[in-house]
């Protein structure tokens, strides 16, 4: 090839170059696509929250989230609505798991000082995300840690449905439930009766795992469960539990042999003393494990009686 040849090869390259550069900044700068959201707010009498749409630009679901929640922080354009959190307020982290579950972490200036306005806040911001692409149901978390309602109970995931827009009231019941830990000797599991509270903003079966995740309230029993363990979802069908946990299950309870089958039967006893529950299915992150450890959770796991604390048994 003569010098001219070359020359041409060259400016030839530098342009494509050029326009390379040019259709990726354009890209960069401009979302690929557009959306409305509606963006929950509360109200103007300050007990429920109302929605405004706005129009969201975005590249992809994590962008979307995103800027949904930056919208959120901002606050509403009607002067009829009040916002859910201080313009200061910092989105820590944003986490969209399997099977369209998401956790978003505030920074604690989330939090009022009312816990009634802080789930309304709460309320406010899973219908918000519940409009988007791809989530079902949102986890807020401040600081790491899940909110806490009226009753000082964490507020586990929720989705849309679980929410009733017309009061943002719920109803409650008092409930009696047999949760297992370990006796005094750490190889058997012994039962333990508490009372508590429940409504229809969770699965009751949620409910009970959070109760063995909390631990015992008997000096003379032992906590199981490691305080790190996230329940993210709690399905019961045809009197199989289904429960996805996160997948830092499998190391934050890991152990001895001896110990991994406490975990895994403190679990599914605790959940068969409903009358709805036969069998309990693990998940985690939305994937089926085969083990946990040396204990095989691959199949629908029945109840033992057989680790039972003898004095216990009926």
């Amino acid at each position: 090839m003569t010098r001219k040849g070359y020359a041409l090869v060259a400016a030839l390259l530098a342009v494509i170059a050029a326009a390379i550069v040019i259709i990726i900044s354009i890209n960069k700068d401009r979302p690929a696509q557009k959306t409305d959201v509606d963006l929950y707010f509360i109200n103007n009498s300050g007990n429920g929250i109302a929605s405004e749409t706005r129009k969201l630009h975005y590249k992809d679901e994590t962008d979307l989230i995103r800027n949904a929640l930056e919208k959120l922080r901002q606050g509403p354009s009607s002067s009829k609505l009040n916002g859910i959190m201080p313009k200061d307020t910092q989105i820590s982290d944003v986490e969209l798991l399997g099977g369209g579950f998401l956790t978003v972490n505030f920074s604690d200036g989330f939090l009022s000082e009312d816990p009634s306005r802080n789930v309304l806040n709460v309320y406010a911001v899973v219908k918000t995300l519940c409009t988007t692409v791809g989530v079902s149901s949102v986890q807020v978390l401040v600081d790491g840690q899940p909110v806490r309602d009226r009753d000082n109970k964490p507020l586990g995931y929720i989705s849309a449905s679980d929410i009733n827009l017309e009061t943002e009231e719920y109803s409650s019941e008092m409930m009696e439930v047999t949760l297992y830990f370990a006796d005094s000797s750490g190889k058997k599991l012994k039962p333990e009766k508490r009372t508590i509270k429940i409504t229809d903003q969770q699965p009751v079966e949620q409910y009970l795992i959070n109760e063995l995740i909390n631990g015992t309230e008997s000096k003379e029993l032992k906590s199981i469960l490691s305080k790190k363990t996230v329940l993210v979802s709690a399905d019961v069908d045809e009197n199989i539990c289904y429960l996805n946990f996160k997948a830092n299950f499998l190391d934050d309870n890991s152990g001895t042999t001896e110990h991994e089958k406490l975990v895994i039967y403190s679990i599914v006893n605790s959940l068969t003393e409903l009358n709805t529950i036969s069998k309990v299915q693990f998940y985690m992150d939305g994937k089926r494990v085969d083990k946990f450890g040396s204990v095989s959770i691959k199949n629908h796991i029945g109840r033992n009686t057989g680790i039972i604390n003898e004095e216990d048994k009926e």
